[in-house]
């Protein structure tokens, strides 16, 4: 061990005197100056309103994010909300109750059973089945359901509806009937058009599909045996009235109010005014009607009252006779194209057929199908391209025909449908 040095045991001292440093001659007057003087206030300094810790506290930075990742999710799911929202608007989309609309599915009865065919595809269907006995098939104008008949024959007939895959079939809640009525479907395809005998006399009754509203009777006492409602707005309806024996046309507002004659009731047979229809934009009534005494005395043939093809104004005025022409025939049951320019009607003179004309009356008709001996059923295209008949006698075969309106060759279904009452799907353009 060694002993200290005399610098070694001098160096503390010598250290504090040089850490304390000296001090300068005008201290003693900066103090007094400073207190004096008043302190500033707390906002000027912007520690007091600024979160200083935060602003000098040091940001720790986080990984990036993976923004490849989520663009791509963001694409997929973009494009499954576009899908749903596409495939909600397809289930909510149907065509409007008048006027064109694209072709879809044809329904037809065969053996007591409902079937639906596609014309393009040459394929058909079964959509109900069973022991019972269905006929009358008719689809309604937005094409999402399809009206039957059930056990038409007998005493106890029933009205079913069903979708066309053959889903959600349930009975009309307007029965039970006791003869077979006359029904039809109304313009929003919710409700149904029906007429039935009841205690000797006829009602006409519109009757929600689903049940949940009561059943609305319309133009009591007048009788009426078929209906139909006026396009665009279907705001009036057009009916056949029957009056002492009587058959006249009249006219109502959609609630059964404010009732007018349009054609005067008359004495000429069960065939007269039994069949009419509106233009597609409502305003002219196609109808069937029969000679007088008096006007049949003027033709070549005075005993043939029935029938020829007229046509008016939806108020009743400007009647006058659409078809007609020299020698003997019966002209009726116009169907206008939903296009509106065309109206096709069945022809009877040595032989049966459909003929088609310039709704407007000008022109030549033109002849189009098969001669058949025997009467038939027949239908426009929705697209006003074709017309869809069905012969109602079996002498005359069991096709079912695709005509060309313009008179040119015509095709036959991939199907059968013997004496059915066939009808076409409506679908949106």
């Amino acid at each position: 061990m060694t002993t200290p040095t005399r610098l070694e045991r001098a160096l503390p001292e010598i250290l504090g005197d040089l850490s304390a440093g000296p001090a300068p001659d005008y201290l003693d007057d900066v103090f007094d100056r400073t207190g004096r003087t008043r302190q500033r206030p707390a906002w000027t300094f912007p520690e007091r309103w600024l979160p200083m810790a935060d602003i000098t506290q040091t940001r720790a930075f986080a990984p990036a994010p993976p923004w490849r990742l989520i663009a791509v999710a963001l694409v997929v799911i973009t494009m499954l909300v576009a899908a749903l929202v596409y495939v909600g608007a397809q289930e909510r989309r149907v065509p409007a109750p008048f006027g064109p609309a694209r072709n879809g599915l044809i329904s037809y009865a065969k053996n007591g059973d409902i079937y639906v065919g596609d014309p393009i595809a040459g394929t058909s269907r079964l959509v109900v089945g069973g022991g019972e006995s269905d006929s009358g098939a008719g689809f309604s104008p937005d094409g999402t359901l399809i009206a039957f008949f059930r056990d038409a024959d007998t005493t106890q007939p029933g009205i079913f509806v069903v979708r066309p895959d053959g889903s959600d079939k349930r009975e009309d809640p307007g029965g039970p009937y006791t003869s077979l009525p006359w029904a039809n479907w109304t313009p929003d395809s919710r409700h149904l058009a029906v007429i039935d005998v009841v205690g000797g006399h006829k009602r006409l009754r519109v009757i929600d599909i689903t049940g949940s509203a009561a059943p609305q009777q319309l133009a009591d006492g007048e009788e009426p045996d078929s209906a139909t409602y006026r396009p665009p707005d279907a705001k009036e309806i057009l009916f056949r009235t029957t009056v002492d024996g009587k058959f006249g046309l009249s006219v109502m507002d959609a609630d059964g109010t404010n009732i007018r004659p349009l054609v005067a009731p008359a004495d000429l047979g069960d065939l007269h005014l039994n069949s009419f229809a509106y233009s597609p934009d409502g305003t002219r009534i196609f109808y069937q009607r029969a000679y007088t005494t008096e006007e049949a005395a003027a033709t070549d043939f005075p005993d043939d009252r029935c029938c020829k093809l007229w046509v008016m104004n939806a108020d009743g005025t400007g009647a006058h006779e659409l078809a007609g022409g020299p020698g003997q025939s019966w002209d009726g049951l116009a169907d206008p194209s939903p296009d509106g320019r065309w109206v096709a009607f069945w022809h009877v003179s040595d032989t049966a057929h459909i003929v088609v004309m310039k709704a407007d009356g000008t022109g030549s008709p033109t002849s189009t199908g098969p001669d058949l001996q025997g009467n038939a059923a027949f239908r426009w295209a929705p697209d006003s391209s074709k017309i869809l008949m069905v012969p109602q006698d079996p002498a005359d075969g069991l096709a079912s025909y695709l005509l060309d309106p313009a008179g040119g060759p015509w095709t036959t279904t991939a199907w059968e449908a013997p004496a059915s009452d066939p009808d076409w799907q409506r679908l949106v353009p």
